[in-house]
């Protein structure tokens, strides 16, 4: 696709802070119309939308660029703040005749897979669980004051992660990949899981204290056992393996099954 002489004839145009807060708040909704057909193309469209009334002031511009937006876009929704980001400084460029309509496309269709793989495994199988059982784990302490020891875990480290992604998409544009590289999302997702694992063993051994542990100490040396061996064998057997040996062991023992 050729750039329009009027784009070039443009020079260069960038979107307001003001412009851009308005963007990030907007993405922190992009689930809002999601539907079969497009997934989070209208939430997409929508979180992009104060950008694109500053870039494009020619109403058809605008709905051109609109419609580019409306195209199928389907993304993990915390991930999907780097590729809005980024959209966006791409938006920038479009505008200012350096770059093809189509790269804009091009850019969201290349991560969109890629990033929601990531995020459904940093956020949705290790910080959503291991922010839960580290509430848990509170319980006995604060009572019902541990859904906000849940909430203020996970929203702390989400919300700041959405922060961080989109002003790195917009910042390197094409370049946000290598950024996100270079964050350990990947390599932080099996420590979490560890951790989400030695929390799940500490409800297990608490289970058994609370079922009395002075008549029955030798079960007290078994759940801590099996806590340490899954923990030292984390790597062969996994951490869902892991997690349900010491649950069972300890809510087999507080049960006092045996």
């Amino acid at each position: 696709m050729s750039i329009p002489a009027a784009a070039v004839a443009q020079g260069a145009r960038r979107v307001s802070n003001g412009g851009l807060a308005r963007v990030f708040l907007r993405s922190l909704f992009l689930q809002a119309a999601w539907n079969p057909r497009g997934m989070q193309n209208v939430g997409f469209a929508d979180a992009i939308g104060p950008a694109l009334a500053e870039l494009y002031p020619d109403p058809g511009d605008r709905a051109r660029a609109v419609a580019r937006h409306l195209e199928f876009f389907n993304c993990h929704p915390y991930m999907a703040a780097a590729i809005v980001g980024g959209a966006v400084r791409l938006e920038e460029r479009v505008a200012s005749g350096e770059l093809p309509a189509q790269s804009v496309s091009s850019f969201k269709t290349a991560l969109g897979p890629p990033f929601a793989a990531l995020g459904d495994g940093f956020f949705w199988l290790a910080l959503r669980p291991t922010a839960a059982l580290a509430a848990a784990v509170t319980e006995p302490f604060i009572g019902l004051g541990c859904v906000l020891v849940f909430l203020g875990l996970y929203n702390s480290v989400h919300l700041a992660a959405r922060v961080w992604l989109f002003a790195v998409g917009y910042l390197r544009g094409e370049g946000v990949v290598d950024a996100i590289a270079r964050a350990h999302f990947a390599s932080s997702t099996p420590l979490l899981k560890a951790c989400g694992a030695v929390l799940a063993g500490a409800l297990a051994a608490r289970s058994v204290l609370a079922a009395g542990l002075p008549d029955r100490p030798f079960h007290a040396l078994l759940v801590a056992s099996t806590i340490v061996g899954a923990a030292a064998l984390l790597p062969r057997v996994g951490v869902t393996r892991a997690v349900y040996a010491a649950l069972l062991v300890g809510l087999a023992l507080g049960a006092r099954f045996f």
